[in-house]
């Protein structure tokens, strides 16, 4: 990955990533993350065969299902 691209990425410059990446950064396993693309339960857009996840908004939308479980 070149320099300009690793700099963009630390500044939250895109919110999109490839599973590998969202899975480090949400800790949720690989699995979640590819069969909630293909079910539609995870904020995604698909490039080809490449599955690239709507981090932020998947991080909101687990944020608001753990604040109902608490309530």
């Amino acid at each position: 990955m070149n320099k300009a691209s690793q700099t963009n990425q630390e500044k939250g410059a895109t919110p999109f990533m490839k599973i590998k990446d969202a899975s480090r950064v949400t800790g949720r396993s690989m699995y979640y993350l590819r069969n909630g693309c293909k079910d539609g339960t995870v904020p995604c857009i698909k490039s080809g065969t490449v599955y690239f996840i709507n981090v932020p908004k998947l991080m909101d939308k687990l944020n608001a299902a753990e604040s109902e479980v608490v309530q």
